[in-house]
């Protein structure tokens, strides 16, 4: 209980159970590789055959893999062995499921911190969960933090640590190339939403929305980057509402800066949504973004801290006729469109950056630490 309780190096297991790669994983890879730039140990719990082990072994993190979600009882042992041999500090469980099987297997161990990542403002199924194997909360907006109110999950465990991104990562984008690959003319607007084709995610409420758009714009196109399990419905839709021309189902793509920077206008239509930090993308490229009003988006828009800067345009949920006229708004106002980029990219730099993202991580390590040796004193 003496480490980590000023400056010293601590010990942190990160866990994981999730079988493909999404925002979490990328904010655990960072998390992962800031503790590393600033001294700490950071080993890795992951699912076996997983893009997260098979990733983080790639960046020499030492790696254990359990199958499935971790709850079987070999690989409660195998969890359980790694704990006892690491001795961390602090356990980061990264998703819920990492919860319950780290949680399970570190029952009678001594670690001084169990920290539970809460990424979604999905209603809480399992208070007793929380509150039995977590010391604190990390939530990525503060309407997670609220939902866990809601749950019952008590203040004191709950923290605020927004996602952050690398600020380099969108100056590779070249906007000319992804452009040509797309074919999209110069006097095409394109719009982009990077985001997995799942209904929380809205896709159907923006195809809604696009007919209203392209009769006062039909230089208008359409861009949705990801897959999903909605990809052929969505497809259907499409059809259905005679707008094949001017929408392009782009699938799973590894270059996304490069579609960033082609793009005109970056929209998210989500109904549901933890923080969304593909927004963050959108800001640091400088290009107006048009996102619904989920979750923790307006903590990215300003609208929680400051709504008379807006840095973007925001438009009610599962609203495409409010949607439309948001974007054609934003398309129709140039000067403006200037403005509040100028004011995302300042945001950006000011409260979304990895290193952002690190430092209050680990203050909330910190503060759970010392409040663990107060209670003991």
């Amino acid at each position: 209980m003496s480490r980590g309780t000023s400056d010293e190096p601590l010990r942190v297991v990160l866990a994981s159970t999730q079988k493909a790669w999404h925002g979490g994983e990328e904010q655990a890879l960072l998390l992962a590789h800031g503790l590393r730039d600033r001294g700490h140990e950071c080993s890795i719990l992951a699912r076996r055959g997983g893009p997260f082990a098979d990733r983080m072994d790639r960046e020499d993190f030492s790696v254990e893999t359990f199958s499935g979600k971790g709850k079987s009882p070999w690989s409660l042992a195998a969890i359980r062995r790694r704990l006892r041999q690491v001795a961390p500090d602090v356990l980061h469980c990264n998703d819920a499921h990492a919860l319950t099987a780290a949680g399970l297997a570190s029952i009678g161990l001594a670690i001084p911190v169990r920290a539970a990542a809460r990424r979604v403002d999905f209603p809480i199924r399992s208070r007793t969960k929380y509150e039995r194997w977590s010391d604190c909360v990390v939530c990525v907006s503060t309407a997670v933090a609220e939902v866990c109110r809601e749950g019952g999950i008590s203040e004191e465990r709950l923290h605020v640590v927004h996602d952050g991104v690398d600020p380099n990562r969108m100056s590779a984008g070249v906007r000319s190339r992804a452009r040509q690959s797309l074919y999209c003319m110069d006097d095409e607007v394109l719009l982009l939403c990077v985001a997995k084709l799942t209904d929380h995610k809205g896709h159907r409420f923006l195809l809604d929305a696009m007919p209203a758009v392209l009769e006062k714009n039909p230089r208008v196109r359409l861009a949705l980057a990801g897959d999903g399990e909605l990809t052929e419905p969505l497809k259907q839709q499409v059809a259905e509402l005679g707008i094949s021309a001017n929408v392009d189902f782009l699938g799973f793509r590894d270059d996304v800066p490069d579609l960033v920077a082609a793009c005109d206008f970056f929209v998210i239509s989500s109904h549901l949504e933890g923080l969304c930090s593909s927004i963050v993308d959108g800001m640091f490229a400088s290009r107006p973004i048009v996102a619904t009003r989920a979750g923790g988006i307006p903590d990215l828009m300003g609208e929680t801290f400051a709504p008379e800067l807006p840095v973007g345009w925001t438009a009610p949920t599962k609203d495409p006729a409010a949607l439309a006229e948001t974007i054609l708004e934003a398309i129709d106002s140039p000067e403006e469109c200037r403005r509040r980029c100028a004011r995302a990219f300042d945001r950006a730099h000011r409260l979304f950056t990895a290193d952002t993202m690190v430092d209050r991580t680990l203050e909330v390590y910190r503060h759970c630490i010392a409040k663990r040796l107060a209670a003991a004193a």
